[in-house]
């Protein structure tokens, strides 16, 4: 055989491993989180661990080698339904690292945790703010490490003007539109003075909902709320005495915290729902996702491990 036959072969054999390797690697992970769900052994002893990671967005960009963690109101509306209808489960912890995203996303979650009949816990870790925060005042307690960052009460749009940019490479836009302002936002020009005008008002729009909406939750007077609502973020101790969260504790006090809450006798077992990501368990086992999954996958090895794993919050 030629060397370029030879290389040809080493590079379909290598494929054929690689996608062997996956199968397994995705037949492991339905097993583990299989496993992982598993019932407990009394209904209503446990508490569902529903994870909100990353930018907060309508539609999540991410496959299945992506990297890059996006929180949609399809994948948490749908975990908190789960949650609800889950006879294991006696209450639930939201467990929260996100800057926040767009304000369209964060009320449709905040709308569902608020309809939720079991009792809802937010553990905040590093951060929790803007449109995050937003979600987490729908809870029934907010509870934040020291360090983690909270708040961030306000609106942000930016829309980049590139038209020097353009310029300078001799890229013009010809743009035929139906609509005084159906171009407006576009990047080869800057916003007139009327259109400025126009995206304030819709920035204080939401604004105002989200600062009432936080005071309502919170059971805050609006006016100290708009206070506080100047996009700043604190530290957990910080804002608990703002009135902003409401203990200080990690993710483990959240579990027990919930766990009461519910009216769970002992210590409570852990559900998850969580959506697994195999770029996640490759190359970021330490993520929620990745580091769930592989738990579940080394436990499954040492079989005597199972029961424990269902009923111990870890």
């Amino acid at each position: 055989m030629s060397k370029k036959g030879w290389t040809i072969g080493i590079i379909v054999g290598v494929a054929l491993v690689l996608l062997l390797c996956c199968g397994s690697i995705l037949a492991a992970i339905a097993v583990a989180s299989a496993a992982g769900n598993a019932t407990p052994m009394t209904a209503g002893g446990s508490v569902a661990v529903i994870h909100l990671d990353g930018v907060i967005a309508s539609s999540s960009q991410s496959g299945l080698l992506s990297g890059s963690a996006t929180a949609t109101p399809e994948s948490l509306i749908g975990q908190l339904r789960a949650a609800e209808k889950d006879s294991r489960v006696a209450a639930i912890v939201l467990r929260i690292d996100s800057p926040g995203g767009s304000a369209a996303a964060s009320q449709e979650i905040f709308e569902e945790v608020k309809r939720m009949n079991k009792p809802v816990v937010v553990s905040a870790a590093d951060v929790d703010a803007s449109g995050a925060y937003y979600i987490s005042c729908a809870a029934d307690e907010v509870m934040a490490s020291r360090a983690s960052s909270v708040g961030s009460i306000g609106v942000i749009m930016q829309i980049p003007d590139l038209q020097d940019l353009y310029n300078k490479l001799g890229i013009k836009y010809q743009t035929i539109k139906q609509g005084k302002y159906k171009d407006m936002g576009s990047g080869d020009r800057a916003l007139t003075a009327e259109e400025t005008a126009i995206l304030n008002q819709e920035a204080k729009e939401v604004y105002d909902q989200f600062i009432s909406d936080v005071a309502a939750a919170r059971n805050l007077p609006e006016a100290r709320v708009r206070e506080l609502a100047t996009g700043q973020v604190w530290n957990g101790s910080t804002a608990k005495g703002l009135g902003l969260i409401d203990s200080l504790g990690n993710y483990r006090d959240a579990v027990t915290r919930a766990g009461k809450l519910g009216k769970i006798t002992g210590e409570p077992g852990i559900v998850t729902y969580d959506q697994v990501s195999l770029w996640n368990i490759l190359f970021n086992p330490t993520s929620s996702s990745g580091l769930g999954t592989l738990n579940r996958l080394f436990n499954m090895m040492d079989r005597s491990a199972l029961p424990a794993q269902n009923n111990i919050a870890k």
